[in-house]
């Protein structure tokens, strides 16, 4: 599977059509090179979707 192909409507179909994508690029990739191509992955998505991830080191206020 070289290219992804989602439908616009998304269904479960769609799903493991993800899975076996990933799991195609990743079968021969160490732990480190997995957990990279993941961290990778998600934050394409994040910037494609215009989100500020919040970390762990982010100070926040409770309000109470």
């Amino acid at each position: 599977m070289t290219e992804l192909d989602i439908s616009k409507d998304f269904t479960i179909d769609d799903i493991h059509k993800i899975r076996e994508y990933n799991w195609e690029q990743t079968k021969n990739l160490s732990p480190k090179e997995q957990s990279e191509y993941y961290k990778n992955k998600a934050a394409s998505f994040l910037a494609e979707a215009v989100i500020t991830p919040v970390t762990k080191n982010s100070e926040t206020k409770m309000v109470m």
